[in-house]
Parts: structure tokens; C-alpha cells; sequence
């Protein structure tokens, strides 16, 4: 197969290996390891320069190769990432009947989200306050407050969308009760968009 496309295989695997060659003798000389400040700058430059031909080259001898039939390797200019969704994660159900602060079950592991959606379903017959928290780790322990406190009423619903600036690597939610419900529950679910 190789030989119907004109040598333009050989031409890119030949690139490729000057390419990784010249790099590797640009590394192996080592002139950062003992050079002044100065020049470990120029090395650099230089090592950056390099890499940037070297993969020029590959890519024009990559879009230069025939395909079966006569056809030609094309590259999109942008490629596009989709947002998707995860499905929505149950985080707390509990028939609350007492006065006090109440934590999520878990926290929501937001390292690689870009939004996140927290819905909360009350059937409670009193109210109850909602307050997100954030932490560098997946505890509630000295976690901060993000925004709120959000109230909600006997019966009824909420939904908190995080803004940009609101990012933390895990998110819970602390529920506090000021009179204790007879009746009801609470339900809470994240949904986090990657």
C-alpha cells in the first residue's frame, strides 16, 4: 500500500524521524544543564522553535497523503466539544422531623464539571434552608459557604445553578430546619455538566 501513494508515507515517517533525530540531539547536548540564566532562555527558545517545525512538517506530509481512490486527507479548522450531562445524581432523601442542620449524603465530585445544577424537592410541611458549600476535598469539614442561604417553602421547589466563579472541587449541600416537620421530604439531586 505503501508504494501507491507516491512515496508520501515514506516522506512523513522520514519527517517524523529527522524531526524526532534533530530533537533528540538538541536534548542530548544538554545546554541549559551548565549554561548561565541567559542562555538556558535561548535553549529553550530554541527547543520551542524546533518543536514547532518539527510538527508542521509532520502535519503538511500528514494532509499531502493520496488516498485509495484519489482522495485527500482533510482537517477541520475547530473541532467542537459537546457539554454533555451527566445523569442526575440522588444526593439526600430524608423525612427530616427535627430542628437542625442536616448534610448531603455525599458532596458532588466537581473537578472535571463545567456547570453544575443542584434541584431540591421539598414535601415538608415547614420551611427549610439550603446553603451550598464548597471544599478543596471531599469533606464537610471547614468547607465554605458559595452564595445562598435559599429558602424553601412547605411544598415546594428550588434549583441553584452555580456561576464561573463559584468552582470548587467538591460541592455539598447543609439543610437547616428551624421547626421541625410532621410531615414530608426532602429530596435533593446534582447535575453536573462536563
Amino acid at each position: 500500500m505503501a508504494g501507491n501513494d507516491g512515496g508520501k508515507n515514506v516522506a512523513l515517517v522520514a519527517v517524523g524521524i529527522a524531526g524526532g533525530l534533530s530533537l533528540a540531539a538538541i536534548l542530548k547536548a544538554k545546554p541549559a544543564a551548565a549554561a548561565p540564566d541567559s542562555q538556558k532562555l535561548d535553549y529553550i527558545a530554541s527547543l520551542l522553535e524546533h518543536m514547532g517545525a518539527t510538527q508542521e512538517a509532520i502535519l503538511t506530509a500528514i494532509k499531502s497523503i493520496s488516498l485509495p481512490g484519489g482522495g485527500i486527507i482533510t482537517f477541520p479548522d475547530s473541532f467542537l466539544t459537546p457539554w454533555k450531562a451527566k445523569e442526575p445524581e440522588h444526593i439526600f432523601e430524608q423525612a427530616i422531623r427535627s430542628i437542625g442542620v442536616f448534610q448531603s449524603d455525599q458532596m458532588v465530585d466537581y473537578r472535571n464539571g463545567k456547570r453544575l445544577l443542584i434541584k431540591v424537592e421539598s414535601t415538608l410541611d415547614q420551611n427549610v434552608t439550603i446553603q451550598l458549600v464548597g471544599n478543596y476535598t471531599e469533606s464537610f469539614n471547614l468547607a465554605t459557604n458559595i452564595n445562598g442561604p435559599f429558602v424553601v417553602l412547605p411544598n415546594g421547589n428550588i434549583t441553584i445553578g452555580l456561576a464561573w466563579d463559584d468552582w470548587h472541587p467538591y460541592v455539598g449541600v447543609q439543610i437547616t430546619t428551624l421547626i421541625a416537620p410532621v410531615a414530608g421530604i426532602l429530596n435533593i439531586w446534582s447535575v453536573m455538566q462536563e
